[in-house]
């Protein structure tokens, strides 16, 4: 199941063509057939660690029945990871087809799909077509609309096209197929209030709504795959365990950095690794910036790694972690490597050299009760999806607003926030004085709220440099519009100008999206690092 993973991902991932399913037999594809092989019979290259939908641990054949990787339901053959879920459907019986004659709509939880050539749109829907209901209906559970697309492929081997749909999944787990049996969606409950205090902040989502979809990936989806988060921050340690035919390498995760990352992006977009028989480099796949990396003290077979995300609990715990928890978890990577043979034994160690990055101490996290209710503060509506609470906290802030005082040499921003805000404060009882993180830096400011985990409001760029230990700010009340009775809170900080840079500045802000900021980190940090420079940098087992 791993190498036919490799042979798909070869071919343009789960998008490329039905014509190599991944064999790597007598059947494979020349490219597949004629790859090159090392001294042990695998191939002498970087591999990427592939994602596996079957337990490596403690798993049983019933359950892995019950979630299959791939399958077939009424005509449409589908394919699924931990992340995402492929369909494919022959489109033969309609003759010659364009994507002009293709229409596919896509919810957070509904698929609909028609066929035709005089499709037009008629308050909001789309008719005219041919529906295809072997692809319309409900989802077995939420995807990330803006990360699922469509496309049209010729088939190679008879006629007509295949129309192929990717479906990003919104939550880490395994689907028993690709639809919805049971009759009680929760997407169709419904809420009766009696009182205006009970509808606010509940209205229902955008990506709840039947979208039409064009054809083709997302144009920024390198971009959207950003996390924003750096390695210190996700990680807080790692461990090596073995045994005579295995190796592991346990990279301990912060579990609201996690939250937070995976609130924007796909749990298996985050991290990446490249192996070759006796070397590991782990590191996050769309930022690149390095995560450990170092030369083992065996041959492995790359082939044959394989990772998951679980939960551990924490043996050895740093010096001054402050945890008291006598039972402490926390949720990690754990990549699995395979020793080769004659390397079937105990090394004493995976690493024989390791650099990692500078790690953030393991912490313990606030009280469920308190979690939850700062949760409902920032999303009402759905206080446990961390999808829905990345966006809830970037709308938080409705308009932002600057000054700069050439008297005092300071530049002020005023963020105006949702004006909701403070009657879902004071109805669950949370303090706004402790709502809001602040972190500055002398060209940056990151403003995040602190809900159940710690999300980003907004992130920008200063027009200058400023003192950080010089800044302050203040919660404070402002109208509405000019000559308005109604008001709102809004978050006012005062910042600073450093020696050299108290002239007048052209913009006090500029607001930055993670991956702009991801971009302007490079240079800062070296680019990203490279395999030969963690090398040389490693010293025995020095981090």
């Amino acid at each position: 199941q791993t190498l036919a993973a490799l042979c798909r991902r070869a071919h343009g991932g789960y998008g490329g063509g039905r014509g190599c399913r991944g064999n790597l037999g007598p059947d494979c594809c020349q490219q597949c057939g004629e790859q090159q092989l090392g001294p042990l019979g695998w191939p002498a290259l970087l591999l990427e660690v592939i994602p596996r939908m079957v337990q490596v641990e403690g798993g049983s054949d019933r359950k892995n029945n019950e979630k299959p990787e791939s399958g077939e339901v009424k005509g449409v053959n589908f394919e699924q990871s931990m992340g995402r879920m492929i369909l494919w459907y022959n489109l033969a019986e309609f003759g010659e087809v364009s994507e002009e004659d293709v229409c596919v709509e896509m919810s957070s939880w509904q698929l609909e799909v028609q066929v035709g050539s005089n499709l037009t749109q008629a308050k909001g829907r789309i008719t005219g077509g041919r529906k295809i209901e072997a692809l319309t209906g409900e989802l077995w559970s939420d995807i990330r609309l803006h990360l699922s697309w469509w496309e049209l492929q010729q088939d190679e081997v008879g006629h007509g096209k295949w129309l192929v749909i990717h479906l990003t999944k919104m939550e880490h787990r395994a689907w028993t197929g690709p639809w919805f049996t049971d009759c009680f969606n929760p997407h169709k409950k419904m809420s009766f209030p009696w009182m205006d205090q009970q509808t606010i902040g509940r209205s229902k989502e955008e990506d709840e709504k039947l979208v039409r979809k064009a054809a083709g990936p997302p144009q920024a989806l390198e971009k959207d795959l950003v996390s924003g988060m750096m390695p210190e921050r996700l990680c807080t340690g790692l461990d090596e365990e073995e045994d005579e035919y295995h190796a592991f390498i346990i990279i301990h995760l912060d579990e609201e950095a996690m939250e937070r990352a995976s609130g924007t992006c796909p749990m298996e977009e985050i991290f990446s690794a490249d192996l070759n028989m006796d070397r590991v480099e782990v590191y996050l796949r769309n930022e690149g910036f390095g995560v450990c990396s170092g030369t083992l003290k065996g041959i492995i077979e790359p082939q044959l790694t394989a990772w998951e995300f679980t939960n551990v609990r924490r043996m050895n715990l740093p010096k001054n972690s402050h945890i008291k928890c006598p039972a402490f978890f926390n949720p990690a990577l754990r990549i699995k490597l395979v020793k080769a043979a004659g390397y079937q034994n105990i090394w004493g160690g995976v690493f024989a050299e390791r650099v990692t990055a500078q790690f953030e101490m393991p912490r313990e996290r606030m009280l469920w009760t308190e979690r939850v209710q700062r949760a409902l503060v920032l999303s009402p509506a759905a206080p446990l999806k961390n999808n829905v609470k990345v966006e809830k906290a970037r709308k938080m802030c409705t308009r932002i607003e600057c000054s700069q005082d050439t008297v005092t040499q300071r530049a002020n921003i005023i963020f105006h926030l949702d004006e909701a805000l403070e009657e879902l404060a004071f109805k669950f009882k949370v303090d706004l004085t402790t709502f809001f993180s602040l972190k500055v830096g002398e060209r940056l400011l990151d403003v995040g709220i602190i809900a159940d985990a710690e999300f980003q409001m907004a992130l920008g760029r200063l027009g200058g440099a400023v003192d950080p230990d010089k800044t302050t700010w203040e919660i404070v009340r402002e109208k509405n519009a000019l000559g308005s009775e109604k008001d709102h809170l809004a978050l006012k900080i005062s910042l600073a100008k450093a020696a050299g840079h108290r002239d007048r500045w052209q913009e006090v802000f500029e607001k930055l999206e993670p991956w702009q900021v991801n971009e302007m980190m490079r240079p800062a940090l070296g680019d990203e690092v490279s395999k030969e420079a963690l090398a040389e940098a490693a010293d025995g087992n020095a981090e």
